[in-house]
């Protein structure tokens, strides 16, 4: 179970469950831990001393607003890595709280044992900075997003950038974790959406957003 897991784990793709398994086994330089739903798997600011990857599960990152409010930053599901970026470094330390959602099983591969996989094998070294390089990517994207005055601005944007003249159709996830990506309102995020599909700009399905004139919402942004 362990391995299959990993093998569908984006720092051992390329490589076979058994040849996963050679690697792994033996070596003793991993743990393996199990958490509850609500429960706090690491807190931010704690020194990152070791890659933590959820073999099952689901988990998500939380931040606490000056005013007190706690803040979902992202969901992450097995068989993905937590926090990759913050592994090596002058500052190794989580950015945020990562919390379990239901059952969980993190697998945590310490710093040294990490930096020895990638020195023995170049699949693993290049996958884990395909990783790294994609979630710069990600977040420079949400800080572009943030950037813009308005939130229509941030959702015509994300639309034009998640759809395309051949493939309209975006699946929508929980309205919840959209409106906290723009740190807006469940309510503010509805709203606008209900605007757009007004004017035509857009179609709202049960569980997609449909966009109906690109050439509109690329006018907003003017």
């Amino acid at each position: 179970m362990m391995y299959a897991a990993l093998a569908r784990c984006p720092l051992f793709r390329g490589l076979e469950e058994d040849k996963i398994k050679e690697i792994i086994d033996g070596r003793g330089d991993y743990t393996l831990n199990d958490y509850r739903d609500g429960e706090y798997i690491a807190r931010r600011d704690t020194t990152y001393s070791g890659l933590m990857i959820i073999l099952e599960g689901k988990v998500h990152g939380e931040m606490t607003l000056s005013s007190g409010k706690p803040v979902m930053i992202e969901p992450i599901e097995a068989p993905r890595l937590i926090a990759p970026a913050f592994l090596f470094g002058g500052y190794n330390k989580l950015p945020v709280d990562v919390v379990a959602d239901g059952p969980v099983r993190i697998m945590t591969l310490h710093r040294g044992y990490v930096f020895e996989l990638m020195q023995n094998d170049v699949v693993i070294m290049s996958n884990f900075i395909d990783i790294v390089s994609d979630r710069a990517n990600v977040w420079s994207k949400k800080i572009y997003y943030l950037s813009f005055r308005s939130l229509k601005e941030k959702v015509a944007t994300y639309l034009l950038d998640h759809t395309s003249e051949e493939n309209p159709q975006l699946p929508m996830p929980d309205i919840r974790q959209i409106a906290e990506y723009f740190d807006a309102t469940r309510s503010a995020v509805q709203t606008v959406l209900a605007e757009m599909e007004k004017k035509r700009l857009l179609e709202n399905l049960p569980d997609a957003v449909r966009v109906l004139n690109r050439k509109g919402l690329e006018d907003i942004l003017k």
